[in-house]
Parts: C-alpha cells; sequence; structure tokens
C-alpha cells in the first residue's frame, strides 16, 4: 500500500478522522483532560434520503420515550464548537462525513453537500478560476457546520458572514421531512436554518455565491500597523472596522503574555489593499509564507523545548506579518503558522460587537480577563483578534423582529485566552462566561454560538438567530423594548 503524503494539521496531538474524535468537541484545547462523551449509536448518511430515513427512526424512538425527547440526536461535522452541541455520552450523533460532494459548479454558483470541507471546496474552485469569498481558516471546516453558526474570515468586512454567500438550502427537520428553501421561497425556514447551531434539523445540500479570483495568485499589499499602545491599537483597529474603505480583507491582534511577573503587551494591524502586480511581489510572499509554513510544518512535532521555540517563532511571525499576500496566505494565516496543541492550553469566547461599540466592548473584555487572571490564575497569555463584518444576517434586515435602528456594521472580536485548566474549574467558567454574556447584553452584542455562551432564556439575547427563530413574538417585543431602552 502507497505511503499517505503527510497533511500539516494545526492540532498534531489529535485527528478528526480516528473513531475516538466523536467524544470530544474543541474543548479539548482548553482542557486536553477533559472527559470524552462517547456516544452509543452514530449514523454516517450518504444522501439525503438515508438523512429522512435516519430522522423518522429518531422520531419514532422519540415518541415511544426510548430516547431523549430534547435533542435525540446531535449533528456533527468535525466537531470544531464548544458549546455543547455536538457532544452526547451513550446518546446518538447523525455525522456528515460522506454527505460530502461538490454537487455542482453552475455560473457563479456552487452546490454542496453539508459535508464538503471548504477548504477542498476552495481548492477545487480555484482550479476553475473561482473562490469562496468567505471561507473559515482552519482546513477541516465543512461546509453546514460552517453554515450552522455563521462564519468569519478576514473578506467579511466585504462579504460578511458565509451565510450570507448561501442562497439556497435543503435541510431535513426533526420529522424527517425534506425541506428546500431560499431567499424568496420559505424564507423564514431559510434564515432560522442559518446560523441555527443544528436546531432545526440536519442541513443536507448548500448553493453558495462564488466569486472570480485567484487566491494564490492575486497578491495585496499589507498596511500594517505594530504598537505597543493599546490606544493607539484601538484607534487605528475602530478605523477599519467601521470604516475599511478600499481594504479588501484585515485583522488585527492584540497579545498580552506574562513575563517575569509583568504583562507584556503588542497589538497589530493589518489592512490589505489591491496592488499592482509584479513578480517581485510574488517573490516575497512566497519567501516570507513559506518561512512561516515551515514553522507551522513542523509545528507540534518536535520535541517539547523546541516546539515551544517553534511556537514563539510563529507568535513572532503573526505580529510581523508580511508586507506582501496572497488572499489564499491571508485566510489561512495563523492556522498555517501555529498549532493549537502546542503550549499552554487555549480557550476560544466569540463576541460579534457593533462595530460603533467595538471600543467599549474590547476595553472592557480585555479589563474582565486580565482581573480574572490576576484574581484567580486562571489565564496565562490574553490575545483579541479583530475582524470587520458588513453583515445583513446579523443586522437582522428583512426580519420581522428586527429592532429599531438596527447596526449594520459589526465586528469579530476573539477572545483567544491561554488558560490554566488547574485554576479554571467549571463554575469560575461559568462565572466569567455569565459575566461576558451579561455585558453583551447590555451592549447589544451578539455572541457566535459555537463557543461557549451562557444558557436559559439570556441565551435567546445573545444569539443573532433569535431575530429569525419564530413565532416568538414575545421574544421579539422583549428584543424591541430593550433595544429602544439602550439607545
Amino acid at each position: 500500500m502507497p505511503r499517505r503524503r503527510y497533511q500539516p494539521t494545526s492540532h498534531e496531538t489529535f485527528s478528526h478522522a480516528e473513531v475516538d474524535s466523536w467524544a470530544y468537541d474543541w474543548t479539548r484545547v482548553a482542557n486536553p483532560g477533559i472527559t470524552p462523551k462517547r456516544p452509543l449509536k452514530v449514523y454516517l448518511p450518504r444522501t439525503t434520503q438515508e438523512v429522512s430515513d435516519i430522522m423518522r427512526e429518531v422520531k419514532a424512538l422519540r415518541d415511544a420515550g426510548l430516547c431523549p425527547a430534547e435533542r435525540p440526536i446531535h449533528i456533527r461535522g468535525k466537531g470544531h464548537s464548544s458549546n455543547d452541541l455536538v457532544l452526547t455520552d451513550r446518546g446518538a450523533v447523525l455525522c456528515t462525513d460522506y454527505l460530502n460532494r461538490i454537487v455542482e459548479l453552475t455560473g457563479r454558483m456552487v452546490t454542496l453537500e453539508s459535508g464538503a470541507i471548504l477548504a477542498e471546496v476552495d481548492a477545487y474552485l480555484g482550479r476553475q478560476g473561482y473562490g469562496l469569498p468567505v471561507i473559515g481558516d482552519h482546513n477541516h471546516i465543512t461546509a453546514g457546520g460552517f453554515a450552522s453558526v455563521g462564519g468569519v474570515s478576514p473578506a467579511s468586512n466585504r462579504y460578511g458572514l458565509f451565510i450570507d454567500n448561501v442562497e439556497e438550502l435543503e435541510y431535513v427537520d426533526w420529522n424527517g421531512e425534506h425541506v428546500r428553501c431560499n431567499r424568496q421561497t420559505n424564507e423564514h425556514d431559510f434564515h432560522r436554518v442559518l446560523a441555527g447551531t443544528g436546531q432545526f434539523g440536519v442541513i443536507t445540500t448548500l448553493k453558495c455565491r462564488v466569486i472570480p479570483v485567484d487566491k494564490r495568485r492575486t497578491i495585496l499589499e499589507n498596511e500594517r500597523t505594530i504598537t505597543r499602545k493599546l490606544d493607539r491599537f484601538l484607534e487605528v483597529t475602530s478605523r477599519i472596522v467601521q470604516n475599511p474603505g478600499d481594504a479588501v480583507m484585515e485583522r488585527g491582534v492584540w497579545l498580552d503574555v506574562p513575563i517575569a511577573g509583568k504583562p507584556f503587551v503588542i497589538g497589530q494591524c493589518s489592512a490589505y489593499h489591491e496592488t499592482q502586480p509584479s513578480w517581485i511581489k510574488s517573490l516575497r510572499n512566497r519567501v516570507a509564507h513559506g518561512f512561516l509554513h515551515g514553522l507551522g510544518y513542523v509545528a507540534g512535532r518536535l520535541p517539547r523545548l523546541l516546539d515551544l521555540f517553534v511556537m514563539y517563532l510563529g507568535v513572532i511571525g503573526v505580529i510581523v506579518s508580511p508586507r506582501f499576500a496572497s488572499i489564499k496566505n491571508i485566510e489561512v494565516f495563523i492556522d498555517k503558522i501555529l498549532d493549537s496543541t502546542v503550549g499552554d492550553p487555549s480557550r476560544m469566547l466569540i463576541v460579534f460587537a457593533p462595530a460603533d461599540r467595538y471600543k467599549v466592548i474590547f476595553e472592557e473584555l480585555y479589563k474582565l480577563c486580565r482581573e480574572y487572571r490576576a484574581k484567580t490564575g486562571c489565564f496565562t497569555f490574553l490575545s483579541f483578534y479583530v475582524k470587520g463584518i458588513v453583515s445583513p444576517y446579523l443586522s437582522g434586515a428583512g426580519s420581522p423582529h428586527r429592532p429599531p435602528n438596527a447596526r449594520t456594521d459589526f465586528c469579530e472580536l476573539v477572545l483567544w485566552l491561554g488558560v490554566r485548566p488547574e485554576n479554571l474549574p467549571e463554575a469560575v467558567l461559568e462565572k466569567i462566561v455569565s459575566d461576558i454574556d451579561d455585558f453583551c447584553i447590555k451592549q447589544n452584542a451578539f455572541r457566535y454560538m459555537h463557543t461557549r455562551t451562557v444558557t436559559g432564556e439570556r441565551r435567546a439575547w445573545i444569539d443573532p438567530n433569535t431575530f429569525w427563530h419564530g413565532p416568538r413574538e414575545e421574544v421579539a417585543r422583549a428584543s424591541w423594548r430593550a433595544a429602544a431602552g439602550r439607545r
């Protein structure tokens, strides 16, 4: 049997292809010693009809009282969430691994099955002269998984969320019925299933917009700002979040690392602009990113001290990002350089903040994280990633439940936090998440729902899907009143 070529990954200590991976989600990156939740049944459908048959079987079991009435089956792509969406202990899981075809490319639309891996889809499109407007930086994200939560990239300042670029979808509901919907027909189902975190059934097929582009050869110039002053970082990132101008892509990162008992801080902001092509710029892109990707290639496979040294080099490379970069290298930048399983365990908590409140929200979340680090020792490094988003979905455009004066411009604030699991018991984590979510409610911000959030009634206030999830007149009226009271 021929030896399979090694495929670099940003998590060398585990593989999505292992059977044991069904017992974990992304929480294992925050706590490698977490207790696994192993399912009893795993369904691996290959067709929409098989999904319908599975859902009817599950319904019969639920009606007979032989499985839980709430969430009788969990739906799983590759398990990148950390909000208890895909795990069940001795329950049933439907995995979309084999529901993974690229059905067709017609005009500027590509039809995909939900288990299709977007990195592979984008590679296929690239050979045809096209690309996905928005794609995740990780090379294992599925179309259905991305559509179930929203989907952000450095190009979201121009193209919105991944789901803003989905035109049609098919899904199977909890009764096993096959539903087709788009932005004009059955639009209620269409909008509530997008970013619905699997609440309403199994997405089986999506039709997505594509754009004519050569992501590997189109070179953009990085208008880069590096600063150790928080005020300067917030000034620059506020500007590109609220007024990106002609920036094609953008991102910012603020890093706070304790060294010898004192925090070392540094921020970097990149706004990528079109530039005249030249072989010099292409060469600089290849050389700079070739070096950085070389770090990512060996990351996680070296002795511990060497691995840490490579990680620190990679972090420096992220801060001092190359001046010239291809679109593809910008999309996968951090994931191709750093390994999530090297160094301190880390947890992501993500906020969708109204752009005009970005500075206030950033400062408050940063303050909260520093206070918990000082008080409990639960955090090591603190890093904050910023991307601008112009999203009709987040603004609730077209929804009957949209609050008055709803914002159209948002930004993604990723709190990527180094953790000491022994100092972060469940009760402390719940308190941190509760504090963040209460503040988001106060500021009319949303949470990215695949990362840890509160449960219960408060969850509706931070879930962007709430605008589209009906009938929910009582929640809609409450949201309307709260929005009016906070403006």
